[in-house]
């Protein structure tokens, strides 16, 4: 006779035989034992589970002569034709290769004949998710409304997939993945009766590497039967799945938490030379960092993690020194690491790239306040969009301090100068307005000004700039305050002619801004648009990521403005997509701590965002309508 496979061998025959599935088993043998047989079943569960094998054993023992207890008897003539395959009223079809019209229309057709020889005709559909949208409307009817002798059963590893309308016409049973402990039992009572020397440890890597299906962990330890000399160990095991082993794992885990880069590059080149698939590695390095995580968050491990006692220990030791954070840290960079692995050009680049990354991630993670760079992979501070409640300025004096402090230092005009520098009679007027303030704060006792909203000017000047608090308005202030002292506000307006230009400007709301303030907003701007792209990349949004990078951000009042250019409707419409602002949404507010609404745009050429739309007269007529208020006469130069 010739070689027969262990898990077709060993296939139980009986309901008393079948692994596990105990709610499924009881079910259907109360069906066998009272007689109510229904017309429509369907087994769904994952692979190797034993939805084709119950589906087998329910068509005889609902035919078989002498049935005992709800389970055939394999003795009879139907039970030994079912077995052998000769009898022809038990038909079974796989629905990944006759999955068409036709194919049921067969079976619609040839259902109303009786049954030759047993008493039901059944029809078992494997992989009946495969069926197309014509077939299965071709059997809905025959589904709802069979001939009393015919009986359908399905079986799938996708139930999703079948529509409702035949879902509803059935009796449905949910297999479950088999637990590590049976399948240890049933593999050991194969070994045993085939006379296979294995290690019970390696029974159990083989329960483990299974995954809950059993008809796997036989296919397993049939191949390692022929593949070595006995015993098979644990090791063995391993390799003949191509599962690099615990020790190497350790030591590669050990590299990547303690910096080794360059133990990791011989590593990663032994896994090369050894053929692994280098995604397989990836999962399997993930799975033993995570095997060191329950290492420090349970004390009773040694159900959670499968491995052998002497590796446990040394899992154990080497979870001790690595802090559970940077564990986390490593878990998620792999994960990401596994995307990108899928589509690069060159694996083994991409991949030692990706770890000589995470040797630094976890030095990231120990100071808070630095982040690494998606695109260079140096470490930068964070910038954090700081809460409006907390902005405040200092006054009018410490800003013209720190403006001749660097003027001195640098030789250089302040940003706010150049913003403003056309046309040449603004800044001047601007001046003399702020002479005309600072000649009053000295004398005249104001109130404390009431918190003011954040406003923002066009990202031309500055991406973003902080207002904040102020004296009120020298419109608010009396007139005859102003004149009672002309020799000492001249004095004062003339000191203050002197001092730098627009260190502190009016923006279009006519509220002061600080130079300084502008240039570092502007700045801080930029990196948090960027610790946006960086976050996107690292979690694995790499289509919204590449969508965004050409965008730039206005942050106007609670909004935040995503700008694009007119050539980029393609990135426009991707990123104005609901489910992609609502992710940038969430990684803007877990960067600034504020919650900010999304919009976006598509700036038009020579064409400024909404909120930023200021132009040359608005600032003239604010200087001037504040001038008229104060009584200084000013001349506009052509």
């Amino acid at each position: 006779m010739a070689h027969l496979a262990l898990y077709r061998e060993w296939r139980p025959k009986t309901f008393d035989e079948v692994v596990e599935q105990k709610h499924a088993v009881y079910a259907l043998k109360q069906s066998v034992a009272s007689g109510q047989i229904a017309h429509a079943y369907l087994f769904s569960g994952t692979r190797g589970t034993g939805k084709t094998t119950m589906a087998k054993i329910f068509a005889r023992a609902i035919n078989c002569l002498q049935p005992a207890d709800g389970n055939p008897c394999n003795q009879c003539a139907i039970c030994k034709a079912a077995l052998d395959g000769s009898l022809m009223d038990i038909i079974e079809m796989d629905a990944a290769s006759n999955n068409s019209v036709d194919n049921i229309r067969r079976i619609c057709d040839e259902i109303v004949f009786m049954p030759s020889q047993a008493r039901y005709k059944v029809y078992i559909i494997d992989e009946v998710h495969m069926l197309s949208a014509g077939a299965f409307n071709a059997l809905l009817k025959t589904l709802e409304e069979p001939p009393a002798h015919a009986v359908f059963i399905l079986a799938t590893t996708e139930a999703h997939r079948i529509p409702a309308t035949i879902l509803s016409r059935c009796q449905r049973y949910e297999f479950r993945r088999i637990p590590v402990d049976s399948m240890v039992a049933r593999l050991q009572q194969i070994a045993n009766d085939e006379a296979i020397n294995i290690q019970p440890e390696a029974l159990r890597t083989i329960a483990s590497l299974a995954d809950g299906a059993l008809r796997d962990a036989i296919s397993i330890l049939d191949q390692a039967r022929s593949a070595f000399p006995p015993p098979v160990t644990h090791d063995q095991v391993l390799s003949l799945v191509g599962v690099v082993r615990d020790q190497f794992l350790q030591t590669f885990a050990s590299a990547l938490l303690f910096h080794q880069v360059d133990t990791l590059l011989q590593l990663i080149d032994q896994l090369i030379m050894d053929g692994r698939d280098l995604s397989r590695f990836v999962t399997d390095l993930a799975q033993h960092l995570r095997n060191l995580l329950v290492c420090q968050v349970t004390r009773d491990d040694t159900l959670l993690v499968r491995v052998n006692s002497a590796a446990l220990a040394e899992m154990r030791q080497l979870a001790a020194q690595i802090e559970r954070t940077r564990l986390l840290a490593l878990i998620r960079g792999l994960s990401a690491l596994l995307s990108d692995l899928r589509w690069a050009a060159d694996g083994r680049t991409a991949l030692e790239i990706g770890l000589i990354r995470l040797t630094g991630l976890d030095q990231a993670a120990d100071q808070p306040s630095a982040v690494r760079d998606g695109n260079t992979g140096t470490a930068r501070t964070p910038v954090k969009l700081p809460q409006p409640a907390d902005r405040q300025l200092p006054t009018a004096q410490d800003h013209t301090d720190q403006s001749i402090e660097k003027s001195e230092k640098t030789g250089q005009s302040s940003v706010s100068e150049q913003a403003v520098a056309a046309p040449a009679t603004v800044p001047a007027a601007t001046k003399s307005v702020s002479a005309a303030l600072k000649a009053t704060e000295a004398d005249i006792p104001l109130p404390e000004p009431p918190p003011e909203e954040p406003a923002w000017i066009d990202d031309s000047v500055a991406e973003q700039v902080t207002v904040k608090r102020t004296q009120p308005s020298a419109g608010q202030r009396s007139l005859e305050g102003i004149r009672a002292q002309p020799q000492q506000n001249g004095q004062d307006a003339e000191q203050a002619s002197k001092e730098p230009a627009a260190e502190t400007v009016m923006n279009p709301e006519g509220k002061p801004v600080s130079s300084q303030n502008l240039a570092k907003e502007a700045a801080d701007t930029t990196a948090i648009w960027q610790q946006v792209l960086d976050k996107l990349q690292a979690a694995g949004h790499m289509a919204l990521y590449l969508f965004s990078r050409p965008a730039k951000i206005s942050l106007c009042q609670g909004v935040c403005q995503i700008v694009f250019n007119e050539a980029d409707t393609v990135h426009y419409q991707e990123v104005s997509q609901p489910a992609s602002l609502k992710i940038i949404r969430d990684v803007i507010h877990e960067i600034t701590g504020a919650a900010w609404q999304i919009q976006t745009l598509q700036q038009k050429k020579h064409e400024q965002a909404d909120c930023s739309e200021h132009t040359e007269s608005s600032w003239v007529d604010r200087v001037k309508k504040t001038a008229g208020q104060l009584g200084i006469p000013i001349e506009l130069e052509e």
